[in-house]
């Protein structure tokens, strides 16, 4: 994205921005009051809700959509599977998982163990504005909660009410996944 314009990103843009969302993710999957009803896999998770703070909950939960649903249409299929810097955290933390594609920063293309280019989609101008303008509202949104949510009211309720101090790391991570 050039400067103030809300376009289709480039392939290194989308990768960047995926690996930005995929730190955050990790942050705040795996924050230590974060809860599990059962030891969470790569492949399956199951949240102990009664046991999370609403506002992490709430928060992880809308980051997470926001990457599924918003990030990930602009990245090679399969590619949180298959690339770790922007995989699910569990798979990301799993040391036996097995990782089939790298980023090559030199050429900005995911290549697979025998070199060959992983091609990013190309949406069309309208989706593509669409979802980079959902990624901004709502990144804006996550780091309201997480950043304000204890000096601003209407962040406070957007965190379900109560304050929540998600810590130095996800303030971070936070500023560096939605720097607008």
């Amino acid at each position: 994205m050039a400067g103030d314009k809300i376009e289709h990103p480039t392939p290194a843009q989308a990768y960047e921005i995926a690996v930005h969302h995929a730190a955050l993710l990790r942050g705040l999957f795996l924050h230590p009051r974060f809860k599990y009803a059962q030891p969470p896999t790569a492949d399956f998770i199951k949240p102990d809700i009664k046991e999370i703070p609403p506002a992490l909950f709430f928060v992880s939960d809308f980051v997470q959509r926001t990457y599924v649903e918003y990030v990930v249409p602009f990245l090679p299929a399969g590619a949180t599977r298959k690339c770790k810097a922007i995989a699910n955290p569990w798979a990301y933390s799993d040391p036996d998982y097995k990782w089939e594609w790298e980023w090559d920063a030199s050429t900005s293309e995911l290549k697979d163990a025998d070199g060959n280019v992983k091609p990013f989609p190309t949406l069309s101008e309208k989706v593509g504005f669409e979802k980079m303008s959902d990624i901004m509202s709502r990144g804006f949104l996550s780091r309201k909660i997480i950043l304000e949510n204890a000096t601003d009211p209407k962040a406070r309720l957007l965190a379900g009410g109560q304050t929540f101090d998600f810590g130095e790391e996800v303030e971070k991570l936070a500023k560096d996944t939605y720097e607008w």
